[in-house]
C-alpha cells in the first residue's frame, strides 16, 4: 500500500470514529420509543374533589372508574361518582382514546348496549366544563374531567400516569 492510500486510509477511519459516536447517539435516540403522554399533554385535566385524598391515577384505573368497574375509591372510603361529558364534546373524544382507546362515538354506543340490557348505568353527564367542575366541588366521592386551561376552583387535580 502506498503512502498516500495510507494517509487517506487513516484520514478516512479518523472522520468515521469522530462522526461515529454522534451517529450512533442519534440512532440510540431515534430507537427508543418516546414516553406515552399522559393526560394533560393531550389537551385535558382530571379532576376530584378537595377532600378527596387521591393524587394520582393510572390509565388503567382511570378507565375501570368510568366504565363502573371500580365502585370505590381504593382508600375504602366514598363510592367513585365519575361524571363525564356529551359524546359529541372534543374533551370527551380526547379522554375516551386515551384512556379507553375508543372513540367517545364507540363508548356513548357501549354504554346503549349496556343501559338496553339493564346490565349496568353510564355515568351522569353535564354539559360543559363548568358543570363538571361544580358536580365534583359538590360530591366527595366524584371525579370529572375538563379541558386542559380551564380555571379550577375548589377541586383538586389529580396527576395521570401510564
Amino acid at each position: 500500500m502506498s503512502e498516500r492510500n495510507t494517509k487517506v486510509r487513516l484520514m478516512t477511519l479518523r472522520l468515521v470514529d469522530v462522526l461515529a459516536g454522534p451517529a450512533l447517539a442519534l440512532l440510540a435516540c431515534a430507537a427508543v420509543p418516546p414516553a406515552p403522554a399522559v393526560a394533560q399533554d393531550l389537551g385535558f385535566v382530571v379532576i376530584v374533589n378537595e377532600a378527596n385524598p387521591v393524587t394520582s391515577l393510572s390509565l388503567q384505573e382511570l378507565s375501570d372508574i368510568f366504565m363502573r368497574r371500580t365502585a370505590q375509591w381504593a382508600d375504602g372510603g366514598n363510592a367513585v361518582h365519575p361524571v363525564d361529558q356529551p359524546a359529541v364534546a372534543p374533551v370527551r373524544d380526547a379522554f375516551s382514546r386515551a384512556v379507553h382507546g375508543r372513540s367517545a362515538a364507540a363508548v356513548a354506543s357501549y354504554w346503549g348496549q349496556q343501559l338496553f340490557s339493564g346490565r349496568a348505568v353510564p355515568p351522569p353527564q353535564r354539559p360543559n366544563d363548568r358543570a363538571v367542575i361544580a358536580f365534583v366541588r359538590g360530591d366527595a366521592g366524584a371525579i370529572g374531567y375538563v379541558m386542559q386551561g380551564v380555571a379550577l376552583q375548589d377541586v383538586k387535580l389529580v396527576r395521570v400516569t401510564q
